[in-house]
């Protein structure tokens, strides 16, 4: 192995780092904005069961119903500028995941392309080392008789 193809396998390394790192990061935004989309789901699901009782109400049974469906309204207003943003950062992790795989993939092809190339000049030096042998002179024969 030659220094250009040490340097190629040091390279792969540093890319399948920053490929599972990528890929760690592009989990790690999928899970916040999978629980944030869980979040907004239970805060809608308290909203629809907050019901008004039918009949008499008291006054104060009134008003926190009241203030309670609209701090969930509130809460959910305000949930949704975090969703867009988890969504546009798992989006963009995923284009880094995405940028870091082919980055992997071009550095082993290149190393591939430079062991094979290893082995060709390991080969041809090897052809290269062998005595010569100066062969005999031996007739040509051609069909039908001699030359």
């Amino acid at each position: 192995m030659n220094a250009r193809t040490a340097r190629r396998k040091r390279i792969i390394r540093v890319r399948s780092v920053e490929h599972q790192m990528a890929e760690a990061n592009l989990a790690r935004a999928k899970g916040e904005l999978a629980s944030l989309v869980e979040l907004a789901q239970r805060l809608e699901t308290l909203r629809v069961d907050l019901a008004m009782a039918k009949g008499a109400v008291a006054g104060r049974a009134l008003n926190s119903v009241g203030e309670l469906g609209m701090r969930l309204d509130m809460a959910k207003e305000n949930l949704a500028a975090p969703l867009s943003h988890a969504s546009a950062r798992r989006d963009e992790m995923g284009v880094r995941a995405q940028h870091a795989m082919i980055k992997e993939e071009s550095a082993v092809r290149l190393y591939e392309r430079s062991r094979r190339s290893d082995e060709a000049d390991m080969e041809r030096r090897s052809d290269a080392n062998r005595p010569f042998r100066r062969r005999a002179m031996s007739l040509r024969l051609i069909e039908g008789g001699a030359a």
